[in-house]
């Protein structure tokens, strides 16, 4: 079983921003082109900036790396598996919906993101990943993230949490982004005492 890190109010206003920024760049868009745009971004911008897109927890599932809390909200979207009343994932999914019941995995957005969540480096990374992982197809994107930390994640216990620091590893992260990250994971930790 996963270990999925709870999100603050802040976190879920912050995966909100991303998902409807993913959403109203790409158009309608189905599910799993999201969530795998959402994890090459996240996964480059803990690899240049030793700082995560989201605060997700990434999961390793059949096809590759999937965001588990916004994973339930764009299930709540589209009806496979709805949100318990007054989850705070619901200000998530509210602002999404099905496009069209014939194709019940693609979503459309009611809102615009709100910008101010984002970073410039945030958009950098997501407008790479829209740009080089949007037109491709289910294959060849589920393949694609089959890397070094999904395959870690994988083996050990099929869906369960992949290591971030394995993401930036697999995302080109530099020794001294690597060191910088190590770094601040036991400051997380000391604190956390």
């Amino acid at each position: 079983m996963a270990h999925v890190q709870a999100l603050t109010h802040d976190d879920i206003l912050k995966l909100k921003a991303i998902v409807l920024y993913i959403v109203n760049q790409c158009g309608t868009v189905d599910i799993f082109h999201i969530l795998k745009i959402l994890y090459f971004a996240d996964r480059a911008h803990y690899a240049e900036w030793g700082t995560r897109l989201s605060n997700d927890t990434f999961c390793a599932m059949d096809n590759g790396p999937v965001a588990s809390h916004l994973y339930n909200a764009l299930k709540d979207v589209t009806g496979k598996e709805p949100l318990r009343a007054g989850s705070p994932l619901k200000m998530i999914s509210d602002a999404l919906y099905q496009a069209d019941p014939l194709y019940e995995n693609y979503v459309c957005a009611r809102e615009k993101a709100d910008m101010d969540e984002l970073s410039a480096s945030d958009i950098e990374c997501l407008d790479r990943s829209i740009a080089e992982n949007k037109g491709q197809g289910f294959g060849a994107l589920s393949q694609k993230s089959h890397d070094r930390a999904w395959q870690e994640a994988y083996t050990r216990q099929k869906n369960s949490e992949m290591d971030p620091l394995l993401m930036a590893e697999a995302g080109g992260a530099s020794e001294e982004t690597l060191e910088f990250i190590k770094e601040n994971r036991e400051f997380d930790r000391l604190l956390a005492i």
